[in-house]
């Protein structure tokens, strides 16, 4: 048993087909999953469980494989996957000071890069284009939302209100679709 779970506790991750509402388990887990993905291809199911991202075929029965993440072993529920299904971007906090940062890596595994050195950065999404990351961020005390290009560089300030702006992000501008 875990620290997150009762020994009597399961979690399922399940898929709902949106046209008759069926559900159908795709495995049940004696530990919490979160934040599950599909791969662009719908091969693949990408999750993150206590710090490690795995994924899992959803026809298979095989057990899900832990996807190399090299030294960023303390992911969140922060993953997103580019449009072209090439690349994976995680939120990671580091050992050093344990505020989470934005990595890439290939969807294969690998070293992850670090995209933005300041801290907490904590990932949100990828735009369609495959030129941006968003994400939540707190600078000088106060949480706001920023985009910085995907290869690293100078972050951009897109709000800039009093107190926590995360669930701003999923506003869509016709020039900015996250």
């Amino acid at each position: 048993m875990n620290g997150y779970l009762r020994d009597f506790e399961k979690h399922n991750l399940q898929i709902l087909d949106v046209t008759n509402g069926n559900r159908t388990v795709v495995k049940e887990f004696p530990y919490r999953i979160e934040a599950p993905n599909w791969t662009p291809d719908g091969q693949w199911l990408l999750y993150n469980s206590e710090g490690k991202l795995y994924r899992l075929s959803p026809t298979s029965s095989a057990e899900p494989e832990l996807i190399n993440t090299g030294f960023a072993q303390n992911c969140n529920n922060d993953h997103v996957l580019s449009a072209d299904g090439q690349q994976i971007a995680i939120s990671h906090g580091t050992k050093e000071d344990y505020k989470s940062r934005i990595y890439t890596l290939p969807i294969t595994g690998g070293t992850p890069r670090l995209i933005t050195p300041m801290a907490p950065s904590y990932l949100h999404g990828w735009s369609p284009d495959g030129k941006e990351l968003a994400y939540c961020a707190e600078r000088n005390g106060n949480y706001d939302i920023y985009t910085i290009p995907v290869e690293g560089g100078e972050e951009t300030r897109l709000t800039t209100a009093e107190g926590l702006d995360l669930s701003l992000i999923h506003i869509s501008e016709p020039t900015r679709p996250y």
